[in-house]
């Protein structure tokens, strides 16, 4: 090569505000090879046709006329190989560069393909899909299953949802008949606990005023705790009325 051919490199890159270093880094060429290329030397002890693609990547860089730049170049694009081995992984190297050309990738910089590459592609394998000839069957096929399989998983839920509406009904029948009411009447203010006796759950608790009455409906003994027992009258359902002993209490109701 010559230093006038080099010059171009060093010219742009410093037009650039690029140093060797970042070019090396970004690049993936070692750094004497940049400084070669720049001054014109070729004498790195490499086959011409890596020296050429790492010229046509530094080109391609520096945003340079790539194929201007190659065409000018004082290397020639192969050259004798006295080794096959040298021969054959110079031959790759060639084909590697040109279809990252082919791709539009940088190579060296950005060596996976674009996003629009690989999308194309994966349109083609798509299109050859659908276009085989059994192709729709096995979608006719799937969605059948799969609108087969909604309807037996809808119809199921709807047969387990009526099943269990239906024994809740019920049991809220039976609860119903079995229940008994109690009335809680107090004729001043008076505070009122009612609590289940087996469990300890509590059915109502809050403070009553002269006049209201609240309806207490249970079916299994039932405890009544009041603050003022002479402020409060409890009235069965079979009418029967019972008065509690003055002050803090208690009573059971079966």
């Amino acid at each position: 090569m010559t230093k006038e051919f080099g010059q171009q490199f060093v010219e742009a890159r410093k037009a650039r505000s690029v140093t060797l270093e970042k070019a090396s880094e970004e690049t993936k060429i070692k750094i004497e090879y940049l400084a070669g290329i720049e001054s014109g030397e070729s004498d790195f002890n490499l086959p011409a046709i890596y020296l050429r693609g790492f010229i046509k990547i530094y080109a391609r860089y520096l945003k340079l006329d790539v194929d201007a730049i190659m065409e000018s170049c004082p290397l020639e694009e192969f050259e004798v190989l006295h080794s096959k081995c040298v021969k054959k992984a110079a031959y790759n190297t060639l084909i590697a560069n040109e279809k990252e050309r082919e791709d539009g990738a940088d190579l060296g910089i950005n060596d996976t393909i674009p996003f629009s590459k690989r999308f194309k592609r994966l349109m083609e394998k798509f299109k050859t899909i659908v276009q085989h000839r059994h192709f729709a069957k096995i979608v006719s096929g799937l969605v059948i299953v799969i609108l087969a399989f909604i309807a037996f998983s809808k119809t199921s839920f709807s047969k387990t949802e009526y099943a269990k509406t239906q024994s809740r009904r019920a049991d809220k029948i039976l609860d119903t008949a079995n229940q008994s009411v109690l009335s809680l009447i107090p004729t001043g203010n008076v505070k009122v606990v009612v609590r289940s006796k087996a469990s300890g759950e509590k059915i109502f608790a809050g403070n009553l005023e002269s006049g209201e009455v609240k309806k207490i409906f249970y079916s299994v003994p039932i405890q009544v705790f009041y603050d003022n027992g002479e402020f409060l009258l409890i009235k069965q359902a079979n009418g029967e009325q019972l008065y509690p002993q003055p002050g803090r209490g208690g009573i059971e109701i079966k």
